[in-house]
């Protein structure tokens, strides 16, 4: 698989991951991004894991090139100040045309729930949505969202999606139609992370990359 990169140099990459793809090391046999930038840079060669997406999600990802610039990039991600944008498909419409979404989310194995506040080990989730555009399609609306993500919660976008009634398109995780109809879409939700935005960890430069979403 071609690795498609958006920019590079001494501290940083940033690259597209394709759906199908860990964006971490696996431990299996199955390709993830940083197997692939090693083909690119030398086995050897130190890759640091600053963000996730989800295995089924297309998008960009900055990872780090050395210890130093991963550090300050991950304690930016901890601070908030690193912007991602997704899009998405969702069933339904969103009762405004913008909004905030905010939960407190548990992990329990590999799905998360919206839980109550107190709840043990409940993490707080929140996201800004727009709607770009409405159409009416085999007998339902689908809805473009554009989506700031505020928090990085495991599943966090297609849960509160759903929770809060539009579910991502084709996701067979969390869209309550798709698993009762047994409805397949390939098994991949309609997301991705279009636009990425952070500080150079070493020249403090803004850094801001587009891509067009692969739906």
């Amino acid at each position: 698989m071609a690795l498609k990169i958006l920019y590079e140099d001494n501290d940083i990459i940033v690259v597209i991951k394709p759906r199908g793809v860990f964006s971490q090391s696996s431990s299996g046999f199955e390709e993830d991004m940083v197997s692939l930038i090693k083909k690119h840079l030398g086995k050897d060669s130190y890759i640091g894991v600053v963000h996730r997406l989800d295995k089924p999600v297309y998008g960009i990802m900055v990872y780090g090139k050395n210890k130093k610039a991963t550090g300050i990039l991950c304690n930016e991600l901890r601070k908030k100040n690193i912007r991602k944008i997704y899009e998405a498909l969702v069933e339904g419409v969103p009762s405004e045309n913008r909004g905030k979404l905010r939960d407190f989310i548990k992990k329990d194995n590999n799905i998360s729930r919206v839980v109550e506040k107190d709840t043990e080990d409940a993490k707080e989730a929140v996201l800004e949505y727009e709607i770009i555009e409405t159409k009416y399609s085999a007998d339902r609306y689908i809805t473009r969202l554009k989506i700031n993500l505020l928090t990085g919660r495991h599943h966090q976008i297609r849960l509160q999606c759903a929770a809060h009634g539009f579910p991502i398109l084709g996701d067979h995780k969390y869209n309550e139609r798709v698993i009762k109809e047994k409805l397949d879409y390939n098994k991949v939700p309609a997301l991705a992370a279009v636009a990425l935005e952070f500080k150079h960890p070493k020249t403090g430069k803004e850094m801001k990359f587009k891509t067009g979403a692969d739906f």
